[in-house]
């Protein structure tokens, strides 16, 4: 028989210890507080010196966890939903778990590998743990979904023993399947510092979410030569200005039609991109001819390109500060 359940807990990005955001009661107590966004959840997919992942879900009607009278092989499907935006996401999901039925402390080990032992044990807690984790990297939750049955709960067994099955359940579960199958060969298993590392933890490379610099210029050039023939094909002609500060990398031309255009690229299906100072100031919010064209799968046979102007770039991703130059500030000598 096969043991299935979903789980919902905060979203994070990677879960590594980053902050958690959320409608969940800890979360919302801790609002504009000194604890704020530092939901038990935070480290759901970071394993500890013993390659065990330790899942907290938030309590279902403030006091129960998951638990059956078999506690072992289960497969538990990992929910969160971005506050920002619509919809529920799959962020990864555990395979062969054990569900505790309580909140544990974790392994003296495991606070000791987090490096803040300082803090209580109100955001260390968990209530299932597994060897097998699979984490889908927050650039793959490009599915939301939302369904009655999973905006309430925190949790919902949909087969095991013991579970009764109806058509809520059996509408749940395929679609989480076909989630599943359209992630798997997305998701990272067993994802820790090596094989998935937090960009926002890295100080000396915080770029390197988008690979290594060799890896994104390969990107970089790739995405250009597909751009340039794209407008190439559309009768415009090119002129490459990449070493003038004007925030564009190509002005096209056709006849009175002019674009600014700032290409970037990802080898992912996926769209993601940085944009940097001059590019976002001189360009996205000052320039009515400019535009980001977007070409994701850059490095296959097959790229895909997408273009937006301003207001659509805004509308369709989030764009967040996400590295900041501390210069020093000469004082003059008295």
């Amino acid at each position: 028989m096969k043991k299935i359940l979903w789980v919902k807990f905060g979203w994070s990005e990677y879960y590594r210890g980053g902050p958690v955001d959320g409608n969940f009661g800890w979360l919302n107590e801790n609002k504009g507080k000194k604890n704020e966004g530092r939901g038990h959840e935070a480290f759901n997919f970071n394993p500890g010196p013993d390659g065990i992942y330790c899942c907290y879900v938030p309590p279902q009607a403030s006091e129960y966890a998951p638990s059956n009278d078999d506690p072992h092989g289960w497969t538990v499907i990992c929910l969160a939903k971005n506050p920002k935006h619509t919809g529920v996401h799959v962020v990864g999901w555990y395979e062969n778990a054990t569900l505790h039925g309580e909140w544990l402390d974790p392994p003296d080990a495991l606070i000791k590998k987090r490096g803040d032992a300082a803090h209580p044990a109100y955001d260390w807690s968990y209530c299932i743990s597994s060897k097998t984790a699979y984490f889908v990297p927050p650039e793959y939750r490009i599915m939301p979904f939302s369904d009655p049955s999973v905006r309430q709960g925190k949790y919902s067994f949909l087969e095991g023993p013991g579970v009764d099955i109806n058509e809520n359940k059996k509408r749940v579960l395929e679609l989480l399947k076909s989630r599943l199958k359209a992630m798997t060969r997305f998701a990272i298993q067993n994802p820790n510092e090596n094989s998935l590392p937090d960009p926002e933890l890295d100080a000396v490379d915080p770029l390197k979410g988008f690979g290594t610099p060799e890896h994104r210029k390969k990107v970089e050039l790739a995405a250009e030569c597909a751009v340039i023939e794209h407008y190439k094909k559309k009768g415009y002609a090119c002129k490459r200005v990449t070493h003038l500060p004007c925030g564009y990398d190509f002005i096209f031309t056709k006849g009175k039609l002019v674009r600014h255009v700032e290409v970037k690229g990802t080898s992912s299906p996926s769209p993601q991109f940085f944009i940097t100072r001059n590019e976002y100031g001189k360009g996205l919010q000052s320039n009515p001819a400019w535009r980001l064209a977007m070409v994701t799968s850059a490095l296959s046979e097959t790229p895909s390109i997408a273009e937006y102007d301003a207001l659509e770039l805004k509308r369709a991703f989030d764009l967040e500060p996400y590295v900041y130059i501390g210069k020093f500030i000469p004082k003059p000598e008295s």
